[in-house]
């Protein structure tokens, strides 16, 4: 069990860093797929073309760079979060 732990946190660890550091430009590539609302379920956008609305965050380009960023940060926290995890493993692996 804790050696399980120990593997979802380096691998949690490994994702974070991807992320904060734009490894081969990962998070271009996610705020351009999951968080581009042009990509949106097809039920939410019929019914705001039925409605003759715009989607409201269709002026998504204009803030890319803000959200490349949030993601950056967010990986940052998510890299912490995977080395505590492995930190807490290893203590419990090493305890006498």
């Amino acid at each position: 069990m804790i050696l399980m732990a120990m593997v979802l946190g380096v691998g949690v660890a490994l994702f974070g860093l991807a992320l904060a550091t734009d490894y081969r430009g990962v998070t271009q590539r996610i705020v351009d797929t999951q968080l581009n609302p042009a990509f949106a379920e097809p039920g939410v956008r019929r019914v705001f073309s039925r409605l003759g609305l715009e989607h409201p965050e269709m002026d998504f380009s204009l803030s890319r760079s803000r959200l490349r960023a949030l993601v950056r940060i967010w990986g940052g926290v998510v890299a912490v979060f995977g080395l505590g995890f492995l930190a807490v493993g290893v203590a419990l692996l090493v305890r006498p």
